[in-house]
């Protein structure tokens, strides 16, 4: 099968004793690699306020953008494993 790029954004919380970005970059890097993909680029993106919150107390969230090449099945793989971590709070993947 070809190997497809794609941009995933993914927002966790960063509150708590195991929440700072450069502890979940290595977490989200290795759940992505077991998920058939291999991370080309990462830039985190900092702490935005949500325009609608969804969980009460969370007005914000870190911002970390993945740069993937992986298999057509692999987005779908990397959001049913990131269901499972409970710092992640959304996940976007698009196909570049």
């Amino acid at each position: 099968m070809n190997k497809k790029n794609y941009l995933a954004t993914i927002v966790f919380d960063p509150r708590g004793s195991d929440g700072t970005s450069d502890e979940m970059i290595p977490k989200l890097s290795e759940i992505i690699s077991d998920s058939d993909g291999e991370v080309i680029k990462i830039e985190n993106q900092g702490n935005h306020d949500f325009a609608y919150p969804q969980k009460k107390g969370l007005s914000n969230a870190t911002y970390l953008q993945f740069e993937i090449t992986g298999l057509p099945s692999t987005p779908e793989t990397i959001k049913q494993k990131l269901k499972l971590e409970k710092k992640v709070d959304r996940v976007l993947i698009e196909c570049l």
